[in-house]
């Protein structure tokens, strides 16, 4: 099976051809290969954004374009307050009266309960959107926010979320009793993906769908998920094509015996590596 790759053999020989440099790589045809895909790797991890053409390009022969989205298994905490003020995650009932100061006001009965650690792990969930409230559930969701680590999520196979007990439950199992997937269509319910015009993806949970003793707040969501943009820009094709070039015009100056000549095909490397972050720029 041909290697992966963002850019086919013609996008080189184009690309180093627009840069007044020879195009035909016939003859290093393997070392052109391997360049296309030593920049493809790299560059989705740098991106954190894949891109896929679901009917191939015709003149890819010795290069495989990515014809699918790609699939991640990740682990997420569930974000916190970064402080808070004594006592304001215990239950209402263990405090000593209403709107009590906490670190003014005491009394053995209140420093008792304390010491019983009652308190509720929900109210130290940060909101990214609505307000937690007790026993709350109808239908104002109260969000906490995750945002993935890579863009345009297609969609959730799998949503692994703490319980009470320290297991999982799978969410996007069809039984669960949740209900949520990508796209705003499902905002208001137990769980939702967001994409944004960047294609940054953000996974928001419903704190009142969540287990009210939840066992912890860390390593507490596993997402397995497909993600992937549909369609190669060709500014994409041609930055890579570029760098690719600037790799064999390099490997070619290694033959080049006067040094003259030997720096000007390295200046023009220079220049198409450059050229492949401006192209790139508008992506970052």
């Amino acid at each position: 099976m041909p290697p992966l790759g963002y850019c086919t053999l013609e996008d080189v020989r184009r690309a180093l051809r627009k840069s007044g440099l020879p195009g035909d790589v016939s003859q290093d045809q393997q070392i052109a290969v391997d360049a296309i895909t030593a920049e493809t790797d790299p560059l989705e991890k740098s991106l954190k954004r894949h891109w896929y053409e679901p009917g191939g390009i015709d003149e890819a022969t010795e290069i495989e374009i990515p014809t699918e989205p790609k699939t991640r298994d990740d682990e997420h905490d569930i974000s916190s307050h970064g402080g808070m003020v004594h006592g304001a995650s215990e239950r209402d009932r263990n405090r000593y009266r209403k709107n009590s100061d906490a670190l003014l006001e005491s009394s053995p009965r209140n420093d008792r309960r304390r010491r019983e650690l009652r308190r509720e792990p929900k109210r130290e969930i940060r909101i990214a959107i609505g307000e937690y409230q007790d026993g709350y559930r109808n239908d104002r969701p109260a969000y906490t926010r995750i945002q993935l680590d890579r863009r345009d999520a297609d969609a959730v196979n799998q949503l692994l979320v703490i319980n009470s007990d320290g297991g999982y439950d799978d969410w996007a199992a069809a039984d669960s009793g949740y209900e949520g997937g990508v796209g705003l269509e499902n905002r208001g319910k137990d769980y939702w993906v967001r994409l944004n015009n960047g294609g940054v993806s953000e996974l928001y949970i419903d704190a009142h769908a969540l287990d009210d003793d939840i066992a912890s707040l860390s390593n507490a969501v596993y997402i397995d998920w497909d993600y992937g943009h549909e369609g190669i820009p060709r500014a994409i094709r041609r930055a890579v094509a570029l760098r690719a070039g600037a790799e064999l015009t390099e490997e070619a100056a290694l033959h080049v015996p006067d040094n003259a000549r030997l720096y000007n095909v390295e200046a023009k490397a220079d220049e198409m590596r450059e050229k492949a972050d401006d192209l790139l720029e508008e992506y970052r």
